[in-house]
This record gives structure tokens, C-alpha cells and sequence, in this order.
């Protein structure tokens, strides 16, 4: 974060420290093991079943039919809290399954948030990884008392709940079933003893359960894929649960191999109430503690706050010329002058977005947009901007807002996908207004098509239609209908799922100037999805503009030539 005022950093810092002393909503578990024959730094992993030391790793099963083994961390996870919410965590590890170069191998290696004292399986076979067996599974009240979700690195195709994949290794999250919630193939050799790494990540605002994990493409280059589903951890777990790794064998062997584990969680807001000091004793009586602990916290406080403040005065004191530089640039940060107004940009194009010395992106403004102040609303006068990046609305009324801004942001995605200008007046017919054209292939299902030839397709597949898919969500027709940026941006890192856009690019369906604010369609933005979206399903209006958008081609045709 940038501030361009010393007063803002002294406030945001008394802020951040205030919040840091009165917060207790701290890291509850946290540790990292590259050696796990070294316990003097954290607490050793429980090992059950056939799990054994093996060195600085843990081998979960040995090199025998029908076997099991567990490795579970030795202290419980609070997950949630009924009166606070539930917790974030990530979990980064690093596994090997090796089949020693046999053809045929089972069954998988899995991590895993359960019921504490899950029973062990029994009996024992490979088919649920190591954590419950066919039978415990058969059984009608065992999932009911014993919970569980789980990520499966699973390398045997069991025909009863397994997917159809051409290939039997497959990612899968589980839900209290063997029977993946959600799962993709996995593109991985286990005949070359190869080392892959994973990254769990769940994020309690969003519901967002993510993995990340490598693979090898043709058994040769390396590569990273993506799995994520949205589900509430509390539903299907209970308050405090046991974290850990399982894995099996079956009628084929393998070795399962864990050579690094990291994990991270954050503790859920607890009400903790202890019975009330008894007042004849304490009544008269001042809190010692904690007027000390008071007293000597706000005189560090105050004191490290001066300091800062006098190196700060003195460091924030910009030359002319640095002045004058940041005049044309705006920080993604707001300032004092951005506390009364917000600021549509009305002219984000590629052209206009700037990388400083440490590769932060600035959006260059050039005098092109104005500030928009909340009381006034904005003014309509000259159309400002650059035809191409418009949106629909900001053509027929003139009208900046946030949501326009989000369509611009929509096409500069789409252009750094492409490699293309957002019309091409000498490209051919159907291809001349890239959003369209884009819209087109996306609609058959070929969206790929539209990615810069001269990466030869040497770029990952999933993060390119995440970038393609974003882009046509932020430049929708309807305004209504676009993300906020946050909602964006959550896309782009994986932590959200993909949105189900139209096969065909809609029309665009929008109130006219007079009854348009762009303080209305902002909150609207924010709620509306675009699996629902529907043209013109803005009620409340009798008065409507609609315009093909064949019009809207020419038009900018005609503009950029």
C-alpha cells in the first residue's frame, strides 16, 4: 500500500497496532516440517497403522498388499465457532508415490480434516485411502458420527465411485464420501519415483475450499493444476478436528511418501466466559494487571509513534519534479482529496496502465477523468475516454461509474489474452470487435482460440480461460450484471469459482440518462451473479434503451478508423 500523505500512515499504523493489541483472533496452529525426525523445534506427528520414520520422512504404507498407515498432527484444530465463524487455514505439502516401476499400483495418498479419534479402517483394504474402509462406509449411521472432507491424490479407479477419466489418477474433494464432491485428472507418472507438491487453501469469507497441485504433462514437462468448490467447512465438520494424512494399498502396491508438511490456520473468534471474580473479595479492589499492562502499552505506543512520525516528515518530502510525476499517475491507495469523492477513471485502456521500478501497476490519467463527488453526482458533458474501451452505457449517456470502469478493466484482460487492440478494422468481419468475437468462441466452446498466437501455446490452459472468462464477465453488456473488482480478482487467483456467462453476447439493456446513477448500480454489481443474469431483468423503470449490438460495431468502426 502506498501512502502519499505521512498523516494517513500514522493513522493507518495506529490503527493496525490498535487492532493487533485488542484482537484476539490469533494464529492457532502454525509449523512447518522440512525434517520430520526433528521434533525439538514443534511437536511430533502421530503415526498410526503401518506409518513409519523413514529419515527426515514419513512413509505412510510399506511395499505390502491391503496395508494402511496415518500421520496426524498431535494437537486438535478449533474450525469454528458458533458465535464467530469458521476459520482459514493453508496446507502446503510435499509427497511421493512411487510404484518402483510395477505397471499396475494402488491406491493413494490423501490429507484430510476429520472427527478426532476417527476409527481406524476395518477392515482393512485400500478403497477408502487409508481413513475408512468399504464396510465402515457400508454402514448406515458411521459417516453420521464420523465427519470428514478430504483432498484425495488418488491412482486407482474404483469403478463404484470414482469418475471416468482416461486416465485412473484423479484429484478429488471429498465430502464425507469416497464419492468426489468435486474432482478433475491428474497428469502424473508414478512409475519415476518424482517428488509433487500441493497447496490447500480455504478462506471462511468466501466458502472457497482450493487446491493447487503439480503434475507432469506427458510424463515430461512440469505443470500446475486447479481444483475448487465452495461449501461451508461447519456444515459438514464438527468444531475442533484433526488434521492429518492417509494412504493405502490394495491389490497392487505403492509407496506413499511425505517429505514436507507447512500448515497455517487461523483461530475462530471464541466467547470464552469464566465465572465472574467473587465481588466481596475483589470489589474494592483495582485490576493491577491491567493498568500496568495498559499504561505500558500506550507509552511504547506513543513513543514509537513520534519516532515515526519525525522519520516520516522527513523522508516525505518529494522534489518538484517527483511532484510533478505524480500528478499524471494514480496509485491503486486513496489519498485526502479521495476521501470526499470517488474518481472513475473513464479512459483505462492498456495504453494508460504503467509499471514503476518495482513492477506495481499505475494507471496513467492525463487529465481525461474528473472526480465525482457523492453529493453532486456526476456531470454529463463531452465524452470523455477511448472508443473500444467504453462501455454501452457510457456511449448513449456520457456517464462514468464503477461499473464502467469494471467493463474497461473487462477489455484490457481480454487484450492482454489476445495480443489484439480491441478493434482491428482490418481483421475479418467477425473478428473486427474483439468482446464480440471473443463472445463468439466462447459461446462454441473454443475459447482458446482467441489466446496471442505468439505464445506459440506454450501458457497454462486454466489460468488463460480464467483471464478470457473474466475479462467477457467485467465487460458485459449489462452493467448489472458485471463483478466488482474484488469478485474479479478472487476468480483470477483461484479462489472463486468460474462464472457460467451466455453463449451468446446479450444485448444491452440499461435505463436512460435521466433515471441512470452510478451510485445505484454499483451495490447492484455487487450482489448479482452472473450464473442468473438475464437481459434487461432491471425492474422498476417504464422507461428503457435498448440498441443492437451490430450498432455498437459500426459505431466504433467508424470512431477508430
Amino acid at each position: 500500500m502506498i501512502f502519499q500523505s505521512p498523516k494517513l500512515f500514522i493513522i493507518y499504523l495506529m490503527i493496525s497496532i490498535f487492532l493487533n493489541l485488542i484482537n484476539p483472533c490469533a494464529t492457532q496452529i502454525s509449523f512447518n516440517y522440512n525434517d520430520f525426525s526433528d521434533t525439538t523445534k514443534y511437536k511430533p506427528v502421530n503415526l498410526t497403522g503401518n506409518a513409519t520414520n523413514s529419515g527426515s520422512m514419513i512413509r505412510l504404507t510399506p511395499d505390502e498388499v491391503d496395508n494402511w498407515g496415518q500421520a496426524t498432527y498431535s494437537e486438535q484444530m478449533h474450525l469454528w465457532d458458533k458465535n464467530s465463524g469458521v476459520a482459514n487455514f493453508t496446507s502446503n505439502f510435499s509427497f511421493i508415490i512411487d510404484s518402483q516401476g510395477k505397471d499396475t499400483y494402488s491406491d493413494g495418498i490423501m490429507f484430510f480434516l476429520s472427527t478426532p479419534n476417527f476409527p481406524d479402517p476395518s477392515p482393512t483394504d485400500g478403497s477408502g485411502l487409508g481413513l475408512v474402509s468399504r464396510a465402515q462406509m457400508e454402514q448406515r449411521d458411521f459417516l453420521v458420527t464420523n465427519q470428514f472432507v478430504a483432498v484425495e491424490f488418488d491412482t486407482f479407479n474404483n469403478t463404484k465411485w470414482d469418475p471416468s477419466y482416461p486416465v485412473p489418477e484423479h484429484v478429488g474433494i471429498n465430502i464425507n464420501s469416497m464419492k468426489s464432491h468435486n474432482s478433475t485428472p491428474w497428469y502424473c507418472t508414478i512409475k519415476q519415483n518424482r517428488t509433487y507438491s500441493a497447496s490447500i487453501n480455504y478462506d471462511s469469507s468466501t466458502q472457497n475450499f482450493s487446491v493447487t497441485f503439480t503434475g507432469f504433462d506427458n510424463d515430461a514437462t512440469p505443470i500446475q493444476q486447479h481444483l475448487s468448490s465452495i461449501f461451508n467447512l461447519a456444515l459438514f465438520l464438527p468444531e475442533w478436528v484433526e488434521i492429518g494424512f492417509s494412504a493405502s494399498t490394495g491389490y497392487s502396491t505403492e509407496l506413499h511418501i511425505l517429505t514436507a508438511w507447512s500448515f497455517e490456520s487461523t483461530s475462530p473468534l471464541v466467547n470464552q466466559q469464566s465465572p465472574p471474580p467473587s465481588v466481596e473479595k475483589h470489589k474494592d479492589e483495582p485490576n493491577k494487571k491491567l493498568v500496568v499492562g495498559l499504561s505500558v502499552g500506550a507509552c511504547i505506543l506513543v513513543i514509537c509513534l513520534v519516532v515515526l512520525y519525525l522519520v516520516y516528515k522527513k523522508k516525505w518530502r518529494p522534489s518538484e519534479e517527483e511532484e510533478e510525476e505524480e500528478e499524471l499517475v494514480f496509485d491503486f491507495s486513496m489519498d485526502d482529496e479521495f476521501e470526499r469523492c470517488t474518481g472513475p477513471k473513464k479512459d483505462i485502456k492498456s495504453s494508460n496502465v504503467m509499471l514503476d521500478s518495482n513492477l506495481n501497476a499505475k494507471l496513467g490519467d492525463f487529465g481525461l477523468a474528473r472526480l465525482v463527488d457523492h453529493v453532486k453526482g456526476s456531470q454529463t458533458t463531452a465524452l470523455a475516454g477511448t472508443m473500444g474501451y467504453l462501455a454501452p452505457e457510457c456511449v448513449m449517456s456520457g456517464r462514468a461509474s464503477k461499473e464502467s470502469d469494471v467493463y474497461s478493466f473487462g477489455v484490457v484482460a481480454l487484450e492482454i489474452a489476445s495480443g489484439r487492440k480491441p478493434v482491428e478494422p482490418r481483421a475479418k468481419e467477425d473478428e473486427t470487435i474483439l468482446l464480440e468475437w471473443i463472445w463468439e468462441l466462447y459461446g462454441t466452446r473454443n475459447l482458446l482460440k482467441a489466446a496471442d498466437t505468439r505464445l506459440c501455446g506454450e501458457f497454462d490452459e486454466q489460468q488463460m480461460e480464467r483471464l478470457m472468462v473474466v475479462g467477457l464477465w467485467c465487460a458485459h453488456p449489462d452493467y448489472n450484471v458485471r463483478p466488482s473488482i474484488r469478485k474479479a480478482i478472487h476468480v483470477l487467483d483461484f479462489e472463486a469459482a468460474l462464472p457460467i456467462l451466455e453463449p451468446k453476447m446479450p444485448m444491452p439493456t440499461y435505463l436512460t440518462p435521466p433515471i441512470l446513477a452510478s451510485t445505484s448500480s454499483t451495490s447492484n454489481s455487487e450482489d448479482h451473479h452472473a450464473q442468473s443474469s438475464t437481459p434487461g431483468s432491471y425492474t422498476g423503470s417504464s422507461q428503457f434503451t435498448t440498441y443492437s449490438a451490430a450498432y455498437t460495431s459500426t459505431q466504433i468502426i467508424e470512431n477508430v478508423s
